[in-house]
């Protein structure tokens, strides 16, 4: 693993060259941040390796690490907060949810995106508030917003490389195409409300489509949907009620929807916070559908009732 190693502040690296590096768009210090950042480090993307950028910076109570890199190795940027141990409070930067909270090293923590870029920052040292680190993640520089704009599939190291973080799994297990670039004898929607289809995963040995849909302002809030057959079905949640899970708390309900002569039998769950994130499953036909929406700003189950009508009505799944 190669690491460039360099004073951030003072060596000036130019940004161009950060992004060469790298298949996300970063957030870099402003010129004031920068008289306080220290032990900045990029690794570049290879074959081998994924790309991420770490530094730390000193704040007025105390010292955070900041890291970024683009989460892709699981379901894509569907929740906002990988590196809480607990389900943090939410809060607003740019019209796009992140949470703070606390991590699995028990240091204060928040989680952000934007884009494919995933934010991580941790209280190193000191007593840091969430405002202050909050405060600090909000002055941060997107650059090169070009790299958000994107595909999954095309700037994806694990689309492009086909190698997922720890072996076979949802995302490994398909081929991802940009939806222009294949013929696809189902007809899926270009958008779900003002969302816009991004990618297209087709399944390497089995009947599988994935499609992966992304907020056509924010670039950010995303809804993923697996439509594969019965052989691939997972332990999928059944338990009803309320604050099911620690990591992320939800409540789930069952639904039963009309359907021709028969009712289909949904399992919804909405995550318990102020901008919850939403998860639906149910069997189809032979097959086992799956949705996961990211947490957003905007009222999200007005996106489910579109994708079930969708599926049950107008795709042929």
């Amino acid at each position: 693993m190669k690491l460039i190693n360099f004073n951030f502040a003072n060596d000036r690296m130019p940004l161009d060259e950060i992004v060469e590096h790298i298949n996300f768009s970063p957030l870099l210090p402003n010129d004031k941040q920068m008289q306080n950042i220290y032990n900045f480090s990029l690794r570049p993307e290879t074959k081998d390796d994924r790309s991420s950028i770490y530094f730390y910076a000193k704040l007025q109570n105390g010292i955070i690490r900041v890291k970024q890199f683009f989460y892709d190795w699981a379901l894509p940027f569907n929740y906002a907060d990988t590196n809480l141990v607990k389900q943090g409070n939410p809060f607003i930067i740019n019209n796009r949810v992140g949470f703070v909270g606390v991590d699995y090293k028990n240091n204060k923590a928040l989680c952000y995106s934007v884009g494919f870029t995933t934010v991580e920052i941790s209280v190193f040292e000191g007593d840091a508030t969430e405002d202050e680190i909050i405060e600090y993640l909000a002055n941060l520089m997107v650059i090169n917003l070009d790299l958000a704009k994107e595909s999954f599939a095309t700037a994806s190291y694990t689309a492009r490389y086909d190698q997922g973080k720890w072996g076979e799994d949802e995302v490994t297990r398909i081929k991802w195409y940009k939806p222009e670039t294949i013929s696809l004898k189902n007809s899926f929607s270009e958008t779900l409300l003002d969302y816009k289809l991004d990618s297209v995963g087709i399944g390497k040995e089995t009947n599988e489509v994935q499609l992966l849909y992304r907020q056509k302002e924010n670039l950010t809030d995303g809804c993923w949907i697996s439509i594969a057959p019965l052989t691939l079905k997972q332990d999928l949640p059944k338990t009803l009620g309320r604050s099911i899970g620690t990591r992320q708390k939800w409540r789930f309900r069952l639904l039963k929807i009309p359907y021709e002569n028969r009712k289909i039998e949904v399992y919804y769950g909405v995550q318990e916070t102020k901008y919850p994130a939403r998860w639906f499953w149910f069997s189809f036909d032979n097959k086992i559908i799956q949705c996961h929406i990211r947490s957003s700003v905007n009222e999200t189950s007005f996106l489910v009732r579109e994708i079930l009508i969708k599926i049950l009505f107008t795709w042929l799944v």
